[in-house]
């Protein structure tokens, strides 16, 4: 198989799976008791705790636990009573925007407007973007937005949860930035642990109530396995960053061999800056549902949109915030690789994927259409 959807998940790598171990049998104890075997539970949160905050240049004290990036997000945007938002974000952030905030629109490239966010924002009291689109990979310019932000006297949230572990990250290098959340799955971690940044003085209202874990800011028994875990991966995705250049010349021989063959495909946010190991492209007169159901047939698994919306019949609401149509935007596939795949891996996956819009394209004509997936 063939797994290049990654901004959906990471498969768990050995080495994390062998540091959670110890924590679901012999080291089960409640780390908030106070006997000698709880504080040594307690320890290897702390010393995760460490690693995550190096991943993103925090302090330790500015990290607490969550089940996860829109855990985070949620709690993250309840400390603003109005919000702007980019119209690309993902939905945990443009849900909680739904009823008190707005959406910056954003360029045909998926990054943001620059001009309507300093337009809009002086009229809100918070302000959100994700760093990196989870469909397109797109990079968000940070520093310009969030020093709009701060001379608006707004203070911001970031959704990193597709940026760390695949990007360089000093996160108080932003001083705008009050808060920013990450999850665990993204970077070859655990499942439902996340894990969300406060800086040192930002106020923070809890949205969970109970014993007052984590200092009070995120109230129940802590996912001990799943911590250690995020730990270990963020330890390992801190290592081995300097692995981006070779994810980045994968997405340049992919596409070189599709042009090789005579496949024409539309690169979505154009020359933007984005992720290494993302690639949202469109092959014009293919759907994405036909595309994608014949790679799974060969064993290449990728996603026609992200993970939370791709089995909705909707077209993507971030390449319709960028300007396509929708049945462009039906044409679209977003592949994710990661910092694992290799050189022969990426020439496989190419000549699949060539073979199949070939054959996709065979039995198409201008009589017959484009061929549609049925649904009853």
């Amino acid at each position: 198989m063939i797994y290049w959807d990654n901004n959906a998940t990471t498969p768990l790598l050995p080495q994390v799976a062998e540091a959670m171990q110890p924590f679901w049998t012999e080291q089960f104890f409640n780390p908030s008791a106070a006997y000698p075997q709880a504080k040594a539970v307690r320890r290897a949160v702390e010393h995760a705790r460490e690693q995550v905050a190096a991943l993103l240049g925090a302090h330790p004290t500015e990290i607490f636990f969550t089940s996860g990036g829109t855990e985070s997000t949620n709690t993250a945007l309840a400390q603003f009573d109005s919000v702007l938002a980019l119209s690309t974000d993902h939905p945990a952030t443009l849900r909680c925007v739904e009823a008190r905030g707005a959406l910056c629109p954003t360029l045909s490239t998926g990054e943001a407007n620059i001009q309507a966010w300093r337009r809009m924002l002086p009229e809100y009291r918070g302000a959100s973007f994700a760093l990196a689109n989870h469909e397109t990979g797109v990079i968000q310019p940070a520093a310009e937005l969030c020093a709009a932000a701060e001379r608006a006297g707004v203070r911001v949230h970031m959704d990193v949860v597709q940026a760390a572990g695949k990007m360089p990250l000093n996160i108080h290098d932003l001083s705008a930035a009050d808060y920013a959340s990450i999850s665990a799955h993204k970077l070859h971690g655990p499942k439902g642990v996340g894990a969300l940044y406060v800086r040192r003085g930002a106020p923070l209202q809890p949205l969970l109530l109970g014993g007052g874990q984590e200092d009070a800011r995120r109230s129940g028994t802590l996912n001990v396995p799943g911590i250690v875990g995020f730990g270990a991966a963020a330890e390992l995705a801190l290592q081995q960053m300097e692995q981006a250049g070779r994810a980045a010349r994968h997405r340049e021989t992919f596409m070189t061999t599709l042009r090789q063959v005579g496949i024409f495909a539309v690169q979505n946010g154009g020359d933007a800056p984005r992720l290494p190991h993302v690639l949202n492209l469109r092959v014009p007169g293919c759907t994405a549902e036909a595309l994608s159901l014949l790679l799974e047939s060969e064993g290449f698994i990728c996603a026609a949109g992200s993970a939370c919306t791709s089995a909705s019949l909707r077209p993507s609401h971030v390449l319709l915030a960028m300007g396509l149509s929708e049945a462009e935007a039906r044409e679209s596939l977003r592949l994710s690789w990661s910092r694992f795949t290799t050189d022969a891996e990426c020439a496989e996956a190419a000549h699949i994927f060539s073979s199949c819009v070939l054959k996709l394209r065979s039995v198409q004509s201008s009589f017959t259409g484009k061929v549609t997936v049925y649904r009853p």
